[in-house]
């Protein structure tokens, strides 16, 4: 897969949860056109980065614990980004918490 790809795809994700519109992990993971074991690695993947992302059973939707924005940048220009290294390391993850705002 394209780190374009994967990128759009977290971004999608954070939209979904960020506005508790997910569905459970089927329709989350249909709604992403992906199989439901890849979106629980995506969001193994977040939670490793700092996202605290639970499901409510009740809501029937995955949600961030606390506040939490996603800023996804690359390295200034002029910067080489070198192969063999993770997508995660390329990635740049802001937590910006909000008291009272999620459950």
């Amino acid at each position: 897969m394209s780190l374009l790809k994967y990128i759009q795809r977290l971004k999608r994700i954070d939209d979904l949860v960020s506005r508790k519109a997910t569905g459970n992990a089927v329709e989350f993971a249909a709604r992403l056109g992906i199989s439901r074991s890849q979106l629980l690695q995506d969001i193994r993947e977040l939670r490793e980065l700092g996202a605290e992302i639970e499901y409510c059973s009740i809501q029937r939707s995955y949600y961030y614990k606390q506040g939490y924005g996603m800023v996804i940048s690359f390295p200034n220009e002029g910067s080489r980004i070198k192969g063999g290294k993770k997508i995660a390391s390329f990635l740049s993850v802001q937590h910006d918490w909000i008291n009272n705002f999620y459950f």
